[in-house]
């Protein structure tokens, strides 16, 4: 695995820990049908802890910023995160924390069904607790912007530092977030790292060159495709880029796109080129796709 250099940067991942439920089937049941299934593991997960377990591991200065809760899937991440001495910024007493079922089948593919929890109501006196003009870079989900949209945008788009880079991860749910929601967010300093699908919704009818492009003329920052197997594209001040990825035995895909978000924050936070930092998220990415859950055991100590 790659280093990357040092870097004074500061790094802020706002967003969810939940409990990953995972569960391996030969294919998704259909209406009516009973099938079996097997019980691989129940894990924390969530994309902001699949983030900021990739930036911890390349020793980059970050603050996880998710809401702990109250309640059985609380007390399984909260002891989680003080066993990898992650700091707990918000505890919140309302209710507990979210939980999925992943259903994973032959080939690796995964689905979810998610009961939202804590994660998905975000509350302004939450932001008291850090200072967001402290980072230069800020990751955004978007499954907390379907909920609680409006309280992210006045309390990190509004009050970032002007020269602060978000970094955008639109997810399965983008088309579920309000439009005035994504017309506030995608604006200049707005990095979108995101697959072929999310980038449809964001900007729909258009083929893929044209669409990053189009993108990338409202942001003004690079856009990142992902293509699973097949890699990356980039665009950088109008030029495509394609980085292409090693073939590798896929167990299952829980967590890789969160894995490349975040490999790629690290490699840009630490003064990487887009290139060079699509390299590394894709490698980041290939290793995690290798195991089940998206769990990053093993991989954090390579």
């Amino acid at each position: 695995m790659k280093s990357v250099p040092m870097s004074d940067k500061r790094i802020l991942v706002i967003g969810a820990a939940v409990i990953d439920i995972v569960v391996h089937v030969d294919k998704l049941p259909k209406t009516g049908e009973d099938i079996y299934g097997r019980l691989e593991q129940m894990i924390v997960g969530g994309c902001a802890y699949n983030v900021q377990q990739v930036i911890q591991h390349f020793g980059l200065q970050h603050t996880m910023f998710v809401p702990i809760g109250v309640g059985p899937y609380s007390d399984i991440i909260r002891d989680e995160l003080r066993k990898r001495n992650i700091p707990i910024v918000v505890e919140d007493d309302t209710e507990d924390n979210g939980w999925n079922i992943s259903f994973v089948e032959k080939g690796g593919e995964r689905t979810f069904l998610s009961i939202p929890g804590i994660e998905t109501n975000w509350k302004k006196d939450w932001f008291e607790k850090i200072d967001v003009r402290d980072y230069d870079f800020i990751y955004l989900s978007g499954y907390e912007l379907e909920a609680a949209g409006e309280v992210l945008i006045e309390q990190v788009i509004r009050k970032k530092s002007p020269d602060a880079k978000v970094v955008f991860d639109p997810g399965p749910r983008v088309s579920f977030i309000k439009e005035t929601i994504l017309n506030d967010l995608l604006q200049s300093g707005t990095i979108v790292h995101c697959n072929q699908d999310e980038l449809e919704v964001l900007i729909p009818n258009k083929p893929l060159e044209e669409a990053m492009k189009t993108l990338q003329k409202i942001t003004g920052e690079v856009v990142v495709v992902t293509l699973g197997e097949k890699g990356c594209y980039y665009l950088e001040d109008g030029n495509l880029g394609v980085v292409p990825a090693k073939r590798v035995d896929v167990v299952d895909t829980i967590g890789a796109g969160d894995s490349h978000t975040g490999a790629f924050i690290s490699g840009i936070a630490s003064g990487l080129g887009v290139e060079a930092a699509c390299e590394l998220a894709n490698e980041v990415s290939a290793t995690v796709v290798q195991k089940t859950g998206g769990t990053f055991d093993g991989f954090v100590n390579l």
